[in-house]
């Protein structure tokens, strides 16, 4: 009985995030891409400035070309 509960809790969440999605990108228009686009570069960003760090922090050169056992 309870992956009935499951599936159900399931289907509920992704009709959640499917009426998220539509109202997200029917209420921005156009400016959805734009933005969506530029968070994304943004944490990628970040996120690539968090990793170097850590390789340094480990004394690892991160612009190493070279693999480093």
């Amino acid at each position: 009985m309870k992956w009935m509960t499951d599936k159900l809790a399931l289907i509920v969440v992704a009709i959640a995030c499917a009426a998220g999605a539509w109202a997200l990108m029917h209420y921005s228009g156009d400016w959805f891409f734009p933005v969506v686009t530029l968070v994304a570069v943004l944490c990628f960003y970040v996120d690539n400035r968090r990793l170097r760090a850590l390789l340094r922090q480990h004394n690892i050169d991160p612009r190493s070309t070279r693999r480093q056992v």
